[in-house]
């Protein structure tokens, strides 16, 4: 029997017949808690989890690389905010216009090529497009020590490494320092490898030999980490990626996919209590692997009941729970539902729910579909529609990303540098129409 996952979503191919399966929450997938899990210590710091298994950052790079649109997109999102790369500019204020006045200076140019500034701030970008924040190790210079303190160089931190966290005595929620580890923890000698590092203060800059700095887009009632909007069409993009491991299974083994098998969000999370009070009792770390475990071994006895012809008589028991949510009485429990055969119909239908499914994707990552070559049709948007979305684009979707990437960096350039009052941003080529451009200079005669 062969398992493919696709987040909380799978594919069981057995010898004989093949069925869908998905985990699904009361009343939805997603209405699950984001922010749920509880703090825990790490030496004498209360470490704030980032989303609610504390993998947030792991669990939209799985679901994203799986897709076939979705990291496309996020990579020319990348590409729009960097333009033809990161330049020093000073800001002057024209007829009540702001100017970047781009500039060259030797000096802050050398410094920033002493650590490669271009890679970091590639690797921000991404960072910023995935989970809207980023982690920026900041470390001072040895001249420090002589009265002449400068930040030598900056860099980049996984975000999947970092977390924020707070001291132990502190009497404010405020995060002051932030936890470098491997945080799946996965043997007892990795959860006392650690590093803690107070939060860069850009008001005394040379506070701290090494401090880390949390650049992100603020959500909305949330204390510590930045909620993406991605996270809003994670469904979406699993729905996207489903498809295709669906016509693969029937393609591969001309198998029709029988029966769809849904399972409650809660049986899981219960299972997961119970196998971490096991692990504890037993002095064993516990693992995301061992319920992943569990869960092959329940969709083995699930297929040996549905398929094959010696499984005629044999039956699935489960029970419904009861949830009362306000005025409604929601249920719960395993769901068992026969797929029709028609395979035209059904081919039909997962490729309609695949189309909707890259515009809802689109929409989340806010990506005009003429930039994200999605056409309904399958042909490329008219030259036009793609001019004025890229134009749109770069006037309302490139300020913000470009201040939260180059945050660090330019407090580092003004910590250096305050005179100079000079700062780094992306530039961009100005996108003119064909029409406007003479005909020796046009795309079409320079390819």
């Amino acid at each position: 029997m062969i398992i493919e996952y696709d987040g909380t979503s799978a594919m069981v191919q057995a010898e004989k017949s093949a069925f869908t399966y998905e985990e699904r929450r009361v009343p939805r997938q997603l209405n699950a808690p984001i922010q749920g899990a509880s703090n825990y210590f790490v030496g004498d710091y209360v470490v704030h989890p980032y989303g609610y298994n504390n993998d947030l950052p792991e669990l939209i790079r799985d679901v994203v690389q799986r897709n076939s649109l979705a990291s496309g997109l996020l990579t020319k999102k990348t590409q729009l905010v960097w333009g033809v790369g990161a330049k020093l500019y000073t800001e002057q204020i024209s007829n009540g216009q702001v100017i970047k006045d781009w500039k060259e200076d030797n000096e802050i140019q050398d410094w920033l090529d002493s650590f490669d500034y271009e890679d970091y701030l590639l690797r921000c970008c991404i960072d910023y497009h995935h989970i809207e924040g980023l982690f920026t190790q900041i470390v001072q210079a040895r001249s420090g020590r002589i009265g002449a303190p400068k930040i030598a160089s900056l860099e980049h931190i996984l975000p999947n490494e970092a977390k924020l966290a707070t001291s132990r005595g502190s009497k404010s929620k405020k995060a002051d320092a932030a936890v470098i580890t491997d945080f799946n923890f996965n043997d007892f000698q990795k959860a006392f490898d650690y590093k803690v590092y107070p939060l860069f203060d850009y008001k005394d800059p040379f506070k701290h030999k090494r401090s880390v700095f949390y650049s992100n887009l603020y959500s909305f009632c949330t204390d510590y980490y930045t909620i993406p909007d991605l996270y809003g069409a994670l469904e979406w993009i699993r729905r996207s990626t489903a498809v295709p491991l669906i016509f693969k299974a029937l393609s591969d083994n001309s198998l029709n996919v029988k029966y769809h098998v849904i399972s409650p969000q809660a049986f899981w999370d219960n299972k997961r209590e119970n196998l971490q009070a096991e692990c504890s009792k037993r002095g064993v770390v516990y693992k995301e692997s061992m319920l992943r475990t569990y869960k092959e071994n329940m969709l083995r006895e699930i297929s040996n009941v549905l398929t094959g012809d010696e499984a005629v008589g044999r039956f699935w028991h489960t029970t419904k729970e009861f949830t009362v949510n306000g005025t409604n009485l929601l249920t719960h429990g395993w769901e068992i539902k026969a797929i029709d055969q028609n395979i035209k119909d059904f081919v039909e239908s997962q490729i309609k729910i695949s189309e909707r499914a890259d515009y809802a994707v689109a929409g989340g990552m806010n990506v005009h579909g003429a930039l994200g070559n999605i056409s309904g049709k399958g042909t490329s948007d008219s030259g036009s529609e793609q001019l004025y979305a890229l134009k749109n684009y770069m006037l309302t979707g490139i300020d913000i990303p470009e201040m939260i990437i180059t945050k660090a960096i330019n407090y580092a350039i003004k910590a250096n540098w305050p005179s100079k009052k000079m700062k780094l941003g992306f530039h961009h080529n100005v996108v003119e129409k064909e029409s406007d451009i003479a005909p020796k200079d046009r795309i079409k005669n320079n390819v």
